[in-house]
């Protein structure tokens, strides 16, 4: 049996010097004061004994520093801000944004929204203890794992924007990382299946049928002009304007704030309309502002009044469902996907669709031109 380690004149804390009493042999232990166990070195020389112990000697001084200072920085977290206290003050924030028209309405009610499950699950910690590891953690648990991916990324993204403003508060030093920042970003499977023009004309032929008039104009105006829902909801008359002779419909795009003109004679040979038509046919006896407008008395709703994005949405959702009840794995598509929609069908024509689109970079409308193999794809041989 070894004898029990003992204290030796080695000069070298926490090296000590075991003698088997039977053979005679010399063996090493060195303790880790860490976790206070012995461990026996794999060396019989007490030179390298020595120089084993005084770099684990060292190792373990530097983890013994860390957890020190980080203490030390725990405690003066400790007396920061709270992540509730935060979010109130970055919600209120972004409300005053929202009253001086430097932000929608939508995007103050969507942070409000989105941050308040944040509030209740963590809002007690210290926001210097609100870590990239908590947020990982956070998302995982609330999101993830319930297959919310897409929500997942919609709340890391505020995140990001709830310290960066937090910096300027001086909430959270300038010299440290964006700890929503370099969280882990979750990867999404796109879902959503692509709108073909087989299905648009059914649904349109379905919608004409069975919802207000006003309803299938916006899918109408949506493959004219391929913007997005909430541009498309906003269209007024007074948005046509002539330059040089020429009629155009000005947009100011809600996402961006790029301005565009698109001629009011852009005309889709797919199925040949023109924007003129269907603006023109957005005229009717109930005097209003918007192109797309109620005619009658419809909840609290009145004649004249715009009509909800959440309504044009709602209905197209409805009027697929209406023509084709089978998706398979994909998810049928929303009412953007008629972006995407007018997106291809004017790429075929030459239409210069980045342009339309309001796009700065190509690589952007390369993704609303992948059909995501929803489309037969012609192979030219001339």
């Amino acid at each position: 049996m070894n004898s029990r380690p003992r204290k030796n004149n080695l000069g070298v804390p926490n090296l000590y010097l075991v003698i088997n009493k039977k053979t005679g042999q010399i063996k090493y232990r060195y303790k880790n004061i860490l976790s206070g166990k012995f461990k026996m070195l794999k060396t019989r020389s007490r030179e390298e004994a020595i120089i084993k112990a005084q770099q684990l000697n060292a190792i373990i001084a530097q983890k013994l520093l860390d957890r020190e200072a980080a203490a030390i920085l725990e405690a003066d977290n400790s007396q920061g801000i709270t992540v509730a206290a935060w979010i109130d003050q970055f919600v209120e924030i972004q409300k005053h944004r929202a009253e001086s028209g430097e932000i929608k309405t939508s995007t103050y009610d969507n942070a409000r929204w989105k941050l308040n499950p944040v509030k209740e699950k963590c809002g007690r910690l210290k926001l210097g203890q609100f870590n990239t590891l908590r947020i990982n953690e956070y998302l995982h648990e609330k999101y993830v794992v319930r297959d919310k991916k897409r929500m997942a990324q919609a709340v890391r993204s505020r995140l990001i924007e709830v310290f960066k403003e937090a910096v300027a508060a001086g909430h959270f030093p300038a010299d440290k990382p964006n700890p929503a920042e370099v969280a882990k970003t979750v990867r999404v499977k796109v879902k959503r299946s692509r709108l073909t023009l087989d299905v648009f004309n059914k649904a349109m032929e379905w919608a004409q049928k069975n919802q207000p008039e006003w309803q299938w104009r916006s899918y109408q105006l949506a493959l004219l002009t391929a913007q997005r829902l909430t541009d498309v909801g906003g269209f007024k008359f007074a948005d046509i304007r002539k330059d040089n002779g020429i009629e155009y419909l000005g947009i100011v795009q809600g996402k961006g704030g790029n301005r565009l003109m698109i001629p009011m004679d852009l005309h889709l040979e797919a199925i040949n309309w023109t924007l003129r038509d269907i603006v023109s046919a957005c005229r009717n006896r109930v005097v209003s502002p918007y192109l797309l407008h109620h005619t009658k008395h419809v909840g609290r709703a009145k004649p004249g009044q715009q009509v909800r994005s959440k309504s044009l949405s709602n209905g197209f959702a409805e009027a697929i469902r209406a023509v084709k009840k089978d998706w398979g794995e994909y998810n049928p598509p929303s009412f953007h996907e008629l972006r995407s929609l007018s997106e291809r069908l004017f790429e075929e024509q030459g239409i210069n669709t980045q342009h339309l689109l309001g796009h700065k970079h190509k690589t952007t409308t390369d993704t609303y031109h992948d059909a995501r193999g929803h489309d037969w794809i012609k192979v030219k041989i001339s």
